[in-house]
């Protein structure tokens, strides 16, 4: 009986290690590249479905994705293939008053990487920074509403940044923002001040 248990308990884990493993393309879910229309709603549609499989990898092809603020999940990685950009919305309103354009609360076990060293994940801070001082000027934003960085972590673990250039967060120099949080950067660099 205990050999039983045994071999059900290894059947289960190879299955979890296959689930990590899977592989999603950024345009299976409608997500598309041409640097202008917003995706938002389909990276979350498809973080979202990766989790509920029990995870695996988004990746994004070559190309501009847009996008405002999304939420990372569990064991859901998001990969950046050579000359695919991740670029942050314009507009403040897209980023619904949360910290990052990537946002992990309590989250585990999430790689965002790129292969061949040409992936990139783009703040806009100008036209971003434009957006807050204009809609804040004409009294329609809530004081409280936080420039966004690139990325916002809080009580997570397992997080590791690897091979990818960041650049142009709306907060002056910082990248991303850990809150007890375990966070490895590793091979990430950027050509912005």
């Amino acid at each position: 009986m205990k050999k039983i248990i045994a071999i059900a308990a290894a059947a289960l884990l190879c299955i979890g290690s296959f689930a990590q493993g899977k592989e999603y393309l950024a345009s299976y879910f409608g997500i598309k590249s041409n640097g202008v229309i917003d995706n938002t709603t389909s990276i979350q549609k498809a973080i979202d479905y990766i989790a509920e499989k029990g995870g695996g990898t988004l990746t994004f092809s070559v190309g501009r994705y847009v996008t405002g603020a999304v939420y990372l999940r569990s064991g859901v990685n998001i990969r950046l293939d050579a000359a695919s950009d991740i670029i942050g919305t314009d507009s403040i309103y897209g980023y619904k008053g949360q910290k990052a354009i990537f946002n992990g609360i309590g989250v585990e076990n999430v790689r965002i990487f790129a292969t061949r060293g040409n992936g990139v994940v783009d703040g806009r801070a100008e036209l971003v920074r434009a957006s807050y001082d204009d809609q804040k000027a004409k009294g329609y934003l809530d004081p409280a509403t936080p420039l966004p960085t690139l990325f916002y972590f809080e009580n997570c673990k397992g997080i590791k940044l690897q091979k990818f250039l960041y650049r142009n967060p709306a907060t002056p120099g910082k990248y991303y923002e850990a809150v007890n949080s375990e966070v490895s950067v590793d091979g990430c660099f950027t050509d912005t001040k």
